[in-house]
């Protein structure tokens, strides 16, 4: 018996345990007292600032 080793039942890193990693970036900004407001009656602001971002880029641009 000492020549095995014996499992420990506790401590040590768990598979699947903890956040799981995202692909995205995190940005902050000021906003206006107006954009503010805007914000604040949308649902889901992420989608709403990417797909704004994304037209406005496409609409100077001419690409994507």
């Amino acid at each position: 018996m000492e020549d095995q080793e014996v499992k420990k039942q506790r401590g040590g890193k768990r598979e699947g345990a903890g956040r799981k990693k995202t692909t995205c970036k995190k940005y902050g900004f000021n906003a206006s007292e107006e954009v503010s407001k805007i914000l604040e009656s949308i649902p889901n602001k992420t989608e709403y600032i990417n797909q704004a971002i994304l037209e406005k880029f496409k609409r100077e641009k001419g690409r994507f």
